[in-house]
Protein backbone atom coordinates (compact mmCIF):
# COMPACT_ATOMS: atom_id res chain seq x y z
CA UNK A 1 0.00 0.00 0.00
CA UNK A 2 1.28 3.20 -0.86
CA UNK A 3 -0.16 6.33 0.36
CA UNK A 4 0.76 9.99 1.07
CA UNK A 5 0.23 13.52 1.68
CA UNK A 6 0.18 16.95 0.12
CA UNK A 7 2.90 19.07 1.26
CA UNK A 8 3.38 22.56 -0.16
CA UNK A 9 2.26 20.79 -3.64
CA UNK A 10 4.18 17.97 -3.52
CA UNK A 11 2.95 14.40 -2.48
CA UNK A 12 4.80 12.48 -0.44
CA UNK A 13 4.92 8.83 -0.32
CA UNK A 14 4.66 6.80 2.49
CA UNK A 15 5.06 3.20 2.59
CA UNK A 16 3.19 0.38 4.26
CA UNK A 17 2.15 -3.17 3.72
CA UNK A 18 -1.63 -4.17 4.03
CA UNK A 19 -2.37 -5.29 7.92
CA UNK A 20 -3.27 -8.49 7.11
CA UNK A 21 0.07 -9.21 5.27
CA UNK A 22 2.14 -9.70 8.35
CA UNK A 23 0.92 -11.71 11.68
CA UNK A 24 2.84 -12.47 14.71
CA UNK A 25 0.23 -15.03 16.39
CA UNK A 26 1.37 -18.49 15.55
CA UNK A 27 0.92 -19.92 12.50
CA UNK A 28 1.51 -23.28 13.18
CA UNK A 29 -2.78 -24.13 12.34
CA UNK A 30 -2.12 -23.28 9.05
CA UNK A 31 -4.99 -23.35 5.95
CA UNK A 32 -4.76 -26.26 4.05
CA UNK A 33 -7.00 -24.99 0.56
CA UNK A 34 -5.64 -25.36 -2.85
CA UNK A 35 -5.54 -21.68 -3.53
CA UNK A 36 -3.31 -21.12 -0.64
CA UNK A 37 0.53 -21.90 -1.35
CA UNK A 38 2.15 -22.80 2.18
CA UNK A 39 5.77 -21.75 2.47
CA UNK A 40 8.31 -22.78 5.15
CA UNK A 41 11.64 -20.85 5.94
CA UNK A 42 14.16 -21.51 7.94
CA UNK A 43 18.12 -20.76 8.60
CA UNK A 44 20.33 -23.10 10.49
CA UNK A 45 24.06 -22.55 12.03
CA UNK A 46 25.75 -26.07 12.72
CA UNK A 47 29.44 -27.15 13.36
CA UNK A 48 29.72 -27.45 9.39
CA UNK A 49 28.43 -24.14 8.73
CA UNK A 50 25.74 -22.10 7.57
CA UNK A 51 22.51 -23.00 5.75
CA UNK A 52 18.69 -21.81 4.39
CA UNK A 53 16.33 -23.36 2.87
CA UNK A 54 12.05 -23.12 2.31
CA UNK A 55 9.59 -25.80 1.80
CA UNK A 56 6.37 -25.63 -0.18
CA UNK A 57 3.33 -27.94 0.75
CA UNK A 58 0.38 -27.09 -1.70
CA UNK A 59 -2.68 -28.83 -0.69
CA UNK A 60 -0.53 -30.48 2.06
CA UNK A 61 1.37 -31.94 -0.47
CA UNK A 62 5.19 -31.61 -1.39
CA UNK A 63 5.73 -29.27 -3.97
CA UNK A 64 9.11 -27.65 -4.05
CA UNK A 65 11.89 -26.95 -2.13
CA UNK A 66 14.87 -24.44 -2.11
CA UNK A 67 18.40 -24.79 -0.17
CA UNK A 68 21.55 -23.22 0.10
CA UNK A 69 24.94 -23.00 1.99
CA UNK A 70 25.71 -19.64 3.31
CA UNK A 71 29.61 -18.45 4.32
CA UNK A 72 30.58 -20.18 7.61
CA UNK A 73 30.48 -16.54 8.65
CA UNK A 74 27.48 -15.54 8.08
CA UNK A 75 24.83 -15.30 11.33
CA UNK A 76 21.63 -17.14 11.35
CA UNK A 77 19.90 -14.11 10.92
CA UNK A 78 21.21 -13.75 7.87
CA UNK A 79 20.66 -17.31 6.91
CA UNK A 80 16.35 -16.73 7.91
CA UNK A 81 16.69 -13.67 5.88
CA UNK A 82 18.05 -15.57 3.07
CA UNK A 83 15.61 -17.99 3.00
CA UNK A 84 12.97 -15.97 3.14
CA UNK A 85 13.86 -13.36 0.73
CA UNK A 86 14.01 -16.48 -1.55
CA UNK A 87 10.66 -17.48 -0.93
CA UNK A 88 8.85 -14.38 -1.32
CA UNK A 89 10.93 -13.92 -5.18
CA UNK A 90 9.41 -17.75 -5.25
CA UNK A 91 5.89 -16.79 -4.28
CA UNK A 92 5.84 -13.31 -6.78
CA UNK A 93 6.33 -16.35 -9.56
CA UNK A 94 3.24 -17.68 -8.31
CA UNK A 95 -0.18 -17.28 -10.39
CA UNK A 96 -2.23 -14.18 -9.11
CA UNK A 97 -4.98 -16.06 -8.29
CA UNK A 98 -3.02 -17.95 -5.44
CA UNK A 99 -2.26 -16.38 -2.06
CA UNK A 100 1.16 -17.36 -0.57
CA UNK A 101 1.43 -17.81 2.98
CA UNK A 102 5.31 -17.59 4.30
CA UNK A 103 5.82 -19.07 7.73
CA UNK A 104 9.23 -18.15 8.93
CA UNK A 105 10.08 -19.07 13.00
CA UNK A 106 12.07 -15.93 13.78
CA UNK A 107 10.24 -12.81 14.78
CA UNK A 108 13.14 -10.65 14.15
CA UNK A 109 13.57 -11.17 10.55
CA UNK A 110 9.53 -10.60 9.69
CA UNK A 111 9.93 -7.22 12.34
CA UNK A 112 12.89 -6.67 9.93
CA UNK A 113 11.12 -7.66 6.64
CA UNK A 114 8.24 -5.75 7.32
CA UNK A 115 9.91 -2.08 8.26
CA UNK A 116 10.27 -0.12 5.04
CA UNK A 117 13.20 2.03 6.94
CA UNK A 118 15.12 -1.53 7.47
CA UNK A 119 18.76 -1.05 7.92
CA UNK A 120 19.67 -4.15 6.38
CA UNK A 121 19.91 -4.81 2.62
CA UNK A 122 18.27 -8.18 2.15
CA UNK A 123 15.13 -7.46 4.64
CA UNK A 124 14.32 -3.85 2.28
CA UNK A 125 14.52 -5.99 -0.38
CA UNK A 126 11.76 -8.22 1.26
CA UNK A 127 9.60 -5.46 1.95
CA UNK A 128 9.71 -4.12 -1.82
CA UNK A 129 8.41 -7.39 -3.21
CA UNK A 130 5.63 -7.52 -0.46
CA UNK A 131 4.80 -4.13 -1.13
CA UNK A 132 4.25 -4.90 -4.98
CA UNK A 133 2.82 -8.12 -4.03
CA UNK A 134 -0.01 -7.71 -1.13
CA UNK A 135 -1.23 -11.63 -1.81
CA UNK A 136 1.84 -12.71 0.02
CA UNK A 137 1.34 -13.01 3.38
CA UNK A 138 4.52 -13.61 6.09
CA UNK A 139 3.60 -15.19 9.42
CA UNK A 140 5.32 -16.68 12.51
CA UNK A 141 5.14 -20.00 13.65
CA UNK A 142 6.73 -21.72 16.30
CA UNK A 143 10.05 -23.75 16.02
CA UNK A 144 10.45 -27.71 16.56
CA UNK A 145 6.41 -27.91 17.52
CA UNK A 146 5.52 -30.72 15.04
CA UNK A 147 4.71 -28.92 12.24
CA UNK A 148 5.74 -30.87 9.07
CA UNK A 149 6.84 -28.25 7.50
CA UNK A 150 8.53 -26.12 9.76
CA UNK A 151 10.63 -29.32 10.58
CA UNK A 152 11.15 -30.31 6.51
CA UNK A 153 12.85 -26.63 6.32
CA UNK A 154 14.78 -27.29 9.33
CA UNK A 155 16.03 -30.43 8.39
CA UNK A 156 16.98 -28.80 4.63
CA UNK A 157 18.91 -26.29 6.26
CA UNK A 158 20.44 -28.21 8.36
CA UNK A 159 21.75 -30.61 6.00
CA UNK A 160 22.45 -27.65 2.92
CA UNK A 161 25.62 -27.16 5.47
CA UNK A 162 27.23 -29.74 4.50
CA UNK A 163 25.86 -30.91 0.89
CA UNK A 164 25.31 -27.91 -1.16
CA UNK A 165 26.91 -25.10 -3.10
CA UNK A 166 27.99 -22.18 -1.62
CA UNK A 167 25.55 -19.24 -1.78
CA UNK A 168 26.86 -15.97 -2.58
CA UNK A 169 24.89 -13.49 -2.54
CA UNK A 170 24.37 -12.49 1.51
CA UNK A 171 27.03 -10.42 2.25
CA UNK A 172 28.70 -11.14 5.51
CA UNK A 173 28.35 -9.09 8.33
CA UNK A 174 30.06 -5.88 9.34
CA UNK A 175 31.34 -6.78 12.61
CA UNK A 176 32.71 -9.91 11.10
CA UNK A 177 34.12 -7.99 8.38
CA UNK A 178 36.24 -5.76 10.38
CA UNK A 179 37.43 -8.87 12.73
CA UNK A 180 39.15 -10.45 9.51
CA UNK A 181 40.56 -7.51 8.57
CA UNK A 182 41.74 -6.93 11.83
CA UNK A 183 43.17 -10.49 12.40
CA UNK A 184 44.78 -10.02 8.76
CA UNK A 185 46.44 -6.68 10.02
CA UNK A 186 48.00 -8.06 13.02
CA UNK A 187 49.54 -11.05 10.74
CA UNK A 188 51.11 -8.76 8.60
CA UNK A 189 52.26 -6.89 11.74
CA UNK A 190 53.39 -9.90 13.94
CA UNK A 191 55.19 -11.25 10.28
CA UNK A 192 57.06 -7.91 10.00
CA UNK A 193 58.04 -7.46 13.79
CA UNK A 194 59.58 -11.46 13.44
CA UNK A 195 61.09 -10.82 10.61
CA UNK A 196 62.54 -7.11 10.77
CA UNK A 197 65.81 -5.85 11.26
CA UNK A 198 65.82 -3.02 14.35
CA UNK A 199 64.13 -3.35 17.37
CA UNK A 200 65.57 -6.66 18.24
CA UNK A 201 66.42 -5.81 21.77
CA UNK A 202 62.48 -5.03 22.53
CA UNK A 203 61.55 -8.25 20.15
CA UNK A 204 63.43 -10.44 22.64
CA UNK A 205 61.27 -9.03 25.30
CA UNK A 206 57.85 -9.20 23.96
CA UNK A 207 57.83 -10.84 20.34
CA UNK A 208 54.04 -11.21 20.07
CA UNK A 209 52.56 -7.93 18.78
CA UNK A 210 48.90 -6.64 20.20
CA UNK A 211 46.51 -3.87 20.19
CA UNK A 212 46.82 -3.60 23.78
CA UNK A 213 48.64 -0.88 25.16
CA UNK A 214 51.10 -1.60 27.79
CA UNK A 215 51.13 -0.41 31.52
CA UNK A 216 54.91 0.39 31.04
CA UNK A 217 55.54 4.02 32.59
CA UNK A 218 58.32 5.94 30.76
CA UNK A 219 61.02 5.04 32.70
CA UNK A 220 60.46 1.13 31.64
CA UNK A 221 59.78 2.11 28.16
CA UNK A 222 63.91 4.20 28.25
CA UNK A 223 65.31 1.33 30.02
CA UNK A 224 64.05 -1.17 27.61
CA UNK A 225 64.92 0.66 24.48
Amino acid sequence: MVRGKKLGGVRLKNEHLKPNQISFEDGEAYTSRKDIINIFTDGSKTEHGVGAAFYVLTNDIWAYQWSAKLNDNNTVFQAGLTALHEAVIYASHLPNHNTSKIHVNNRASIMASSNSKSTNETARKIFKILLTHPRIKVSWVKAHAGNIGNERADQLAKDATQHRQPYSHTKLPKPNIKGLLRKRMLEEWQTSWKNGDTGRKIYNIMPSVSLRPTNWITEDVIFFS
